[in-house]
């Protein structure tokens, strides 16, 4: 199962949330397959994590970049409380985002130690200005 550490950090612009997820080659993989299934389903796919933090794939064909938020199920914060409470991390992204996300995903498993950013999963797709950084961190057992 990943970790999922979030912190949040304070940059010129403002607070900022920002994410370092560890695994093992084997929870990336698995990772990889649950955003696959997301893409031939069309349904959101939920990946559990080690914190209370969940995250949420889910194939939008309008979303031409890789696109993450941290939110909470109805996406709305009518105050701070419910802004600290934030629980979903969501993921999206078109059917081409999310599979070359995969593809980096289970190439990151094959690597061996050693981290990466999601930011880093396509040479030739974006990844939204306005999402957080994620760190995807490879650790052997």
């Amino acid at each position: 199962m990943i970790d999922l550490e979030h912190r949040q950090m304070y940059r010129s612009n403002g607070l900022i949330d920002d994410f370092v997820l560890h695994g093992r080659s084997a929870d990336y993989r698995s990772f990889a397959l649950q955003v696959q299934a997301a893409v031939r389903s069309g349904k959101p796919e939920q990946v559990f994590t080690s914190s209370p933090i969940g995250i949420e794939i889910a194939c939008d064909p309008s979303q031409a970049e890789l696109f993450t938020s941290l939110q909470n199920q109805d996406g709305l914060y009518p105050d701070m409380k419910e802004w600290a409470q934030r629980s979903i991390l969501k993921l999206r992204g078109s059917a081409e985002v999310l599979e070359a996300l995969c593809a980096f995903l289970i190439d990151l498993s094959g690597r061996g130690q050693g981290y990466s950013y999601i930011s880093e999963y396509s040479e030739h797709l974006g990844y939204a200005e306005d999402s957080p950084e994620w760190r995807l961190h490879v650790r052997v057992p």
